[in-house]
């Protein structure tokens, strides 16, 4: 099976398992509240955004909290046009695309960061253009961790039951993909990603915020949110991996 199939048999799994916890509904629909999310599609047809995962050389993941509505959504449409969308939905898309909104723009040139050696930020905002079409183009993961939708925040609190409750199959999801980057927007997030990989992880001193898993090839950072406000988003980042790419380079 292909990465959507593995995804799609596991969020049936998932919103099984919701409906026996009495999750919440879509009012006037029923269905329980559930975001789909993985790989997100892009808008070019030529691009085989699942091909081009299973071979390239950086896999970049991105843990986020929950997705702040009351609706179902599948967030691995959201750069894609779908026939017979709605204007709003075509234009929203437009934007995403266009990284017109502060959180996606952060995701973008963590990306780009990510996949292009880990430039300064001053590199990165003159090189808006290639930014763009590396978020247009290069394949990557994006997976809310708690998939019932909430308000525009989320309690430390109610985030950890839900990783305490479904954390097994945000487990699954993560090993379906196996990204190789795996950037966590949250503390928690970031230590429930380092149990997954008890025992096999390393560390750079003076560099708390990125674990190493030499054995399977994969690093994990400590992010700041992407919507965040008055923070170096991208150097969140950047300061952890280049002391890695430093470390790597020093070791041979």
């Amino acid at each position: 099976m292909n990465y959507n199939e593995q995804l799609d048999n596991l969020f049936l799994r998932w919103i099984a398992q919701s409906e026996q916890n009495h999750e919440p509904r879509e009012q006037g629909y029923g269905n329980i509240i559930f975001t789909r999310d993985g790989l997100l599609e892009k808008n070019d047809p030529l691009i085989n955004v699942e091909k081009e995962w299973s071979e390239a050389k950086f896999k970049v993941m991105f843990l986020i909290k929950d997705q702040p509505t009351e609706y179902c959504d599948d967030l691995r449409l959201w750069l894609k046009n779908i026939d017979g969308e709605s204007a709003n939905n075509r234009r929203n898309k437009e934007n995403n695309r266009e990284l017109k909104s502060r959180f996606m723009r952060n995701l973008a040139e963590i990306l780009y960061g990510l996949t292009h050696n880990a430039p300064s930020l001053e590199e990165v905002r003159q090189s808006f253009e290639q930014v763009k079409k590396c978020f247009n183009t290069v394949p990557f993961a994006f997976v809310e961790c708690k998939k019932q939708g909430g308000t525009t925040s989320i309690a430390n609190n109610v985030l950890l039951k839900y990783l305490n409750t479904y954390g097994s199959l945000l487990r699954e999801e993560i090993e379906i993909l196996d990204p190789n980057m795996i950037v966590c927007t949250n503390s928690h997030i970031y230590d429930f990603v380092q149990k997954i990989y008890d025992g096999e992880l390393s560390t750079i001193e003076g560099h708390n915020s990125i674990r190493i898993n030499r054995k399977r090839n994969k690093l994990i950072f400590c992010s700041y949110h992407p919507s965040a406000w008055n923070v170096n988003v991208y150097e969140g980042v950047m300061n952890h991996y280049r002391a890695f790419l430093r470390s790597n380079n020093k070791n041979g």
